[in-house]
């Protein structure tokens, strides 16, 4: 649904969203629930045990703010505009600037801070790490689709967005226009050069993930997955996440992994963020591996000083970077 206007003006401008939309609470879909429980049954989650926590929260969102009665999702384009040498080890895009995490909380507490004075009303912000289907709410109030990478992708954006929601206790009626109910509320040009504006089911990220971890069904195997092998999971890995680390792939990874959303046609025109915090910090362009592989605590903690890469903590960046440089022969 659409934001009142004057509410979409506040998180416009006060927190670079490129994308907005409101819906009514309500219990989340058994189709999410169900994927989710197969994809925990199967042991995709890999280490990420926290994955199982919470379910009752998950299927009923209000429980996370008393009185909740509405949702608002946003969307973030995080994309920078210069990107690492090909030839370095990968670095997710996401990494190059400052955390997400405190970026877009200090960023829409000044927008409910506007909202709260303008209508009043409770508030919680949930970015991440709160158990709730975000790609599910993202799809309820209009702001992007989900893809087959498993990823949402905003009309003008692509993929290389970050999602946020608002929980609050004001009324939908409140925070819609008076306009068409159902339609999205984005900055994004309609359409950029000749990327399609929805997933064209053409195949491309699942055949280009390295160990197979993108699965039909858009969920991802974690244990098989770069991402999760280089960020999430502690100490060595095991011969499963050793064989995605070993392809040539897993060789060329840092931090992260983007390869589903650099193979995928929605991005080929994705415009560079404007958001500051998200551009790269500095050295990170011109890190190696081996001076990654050299690295001491304090220089750890001083390069990386609000950098998402921080939560590898050091002992998974030097696994990493020690993979990048193993003799491929």
């Amino acid at each position: 649904m659409r934001l009142d206007s004057e509410i979409s003006d506040i998180l416009t401008r006060a927190t670079g969203a490129i994308a907005s939309g409101c819906a009514e609470l309500h219990h989340a879909p058994l189709r999410d629930t169900a994927t989710l429980s197969r994809w925990l049954a199967a042991g995709h989650n890999a280490g990420m045990a926290y994955m199982a926590n919470h379910l009752e929260i998950r299927e009923r969102p209000e429980l996370l703010l008393e009185g909740a009665r509405s949702i608002i999702s946003l969307a973030f384009n995080y994309n920078p505009a210069v990107a690492r040498d090909a030839a370095l080890p990968q670095i997710a895009r996401f990494a190059y600037g400052f955390d997400y995490h405190d970026v877009l909380r200090s960023r829409i507490s000044g927008a409910v801070t506007e909202m709260a004075a303008l209508l009043g009303g409770e508030y919680r912000i949930c970015i991440d790490s709160a158990p709730i289907f975000e790609r599910y709410w993202a799809e309820e109030c209009g702001i992007g689709r989900r893809a087959d990478n498993g990823l949402i992708a905003v009309p003008g954006y692509g993929t290389y967005v970050l999602l946020a929601e608002i929980l609050t206790t004001l009324p939908i009626d409140l925070i819609r226009s008076h306009g068409d109910d159902c339609a999205p509320v984005s900055s994004g040009e309609e359409g950029r050069g000749d990327s399609p504006l929805q997933c064209t089911h053409c195949g491309a990220c699942r055949r280009a993930c390295p160990a197979g971890a993108l699965q039909s069904d858009g969920c991802v195997d974690a244990r098989r997955c770069l991402s999760y092998l280089t960020i999430e999971h502690k100490g060595e890995w095991d011969a499963t996440g050793t064989a995605a680390m070993q392809t040539p792939s897993g060789r060329r990874t840092l931090f992260g992994c983007d390869i589903c959303q650099r193979v995928c046609p929605l991005n080929r025109h994705t415009p560079a963020t404007e958001i500051t915090e998200f551009q790269p910090i500095g050295g990170l362009l011109s890190l190696t591996g081996a001076e990654a592989a050299t690295m001491t605590q304090p220089e750890f903690s001083r390069i990386f000083k609000g950098s998402p890469i921080k939560r590898s903590k050091l002992a998974g960046l030097l696994r990493n970077a020690r993979n990048t440089l193993t003799d491929k022969g």
